[in-house]
């Protein structure tokens, strides 16, 4: 009788979590596949019929570089807004009654 492999279930949701974080669910999905990855490949090394390591490391991979890319454009975002509020600081201001 063969033995029946299946995928686990948390290197799924790891991926689908980390891909989910580039269409809008910025930093959770990321959050969620970093976690999810780690809860898989836990479970993978406990359970030698599971499968789906490469998926696991995928998704905590990708989730990695999905909250870099997250911290990189709020980084950016701030700069940005220190700059042009630097830049519209020499105005001048009448205040009038």
């Amino acid at each position: 009788m063969a033995s029946v492999t299946r995928t686990e279930p948390f290197a799924i949701a790891s991926i689908a979590c980390a891909v989910v974080n580039f269409f809008g669910a910025f930093f959770v999905g990321s959050i969620l596949g970093i976690i999810f990855g780690k809860i898989a490949e836990k479970n993978i090394a406990a359970n030698p019929s599971l499968q789906g390591a490469n998926l696991a490391r995928a998704g905590i991979i990708v989730g990695w570089v999905g909250l870099g890319l997250v911290a990189a454009f709020f980084l950016l975002g701030i700069t940005a807004f220190g700059f042009l509020g630097g830049a519209f600081s020499d105005l001048p201001v009448r205040f009038t009654r």
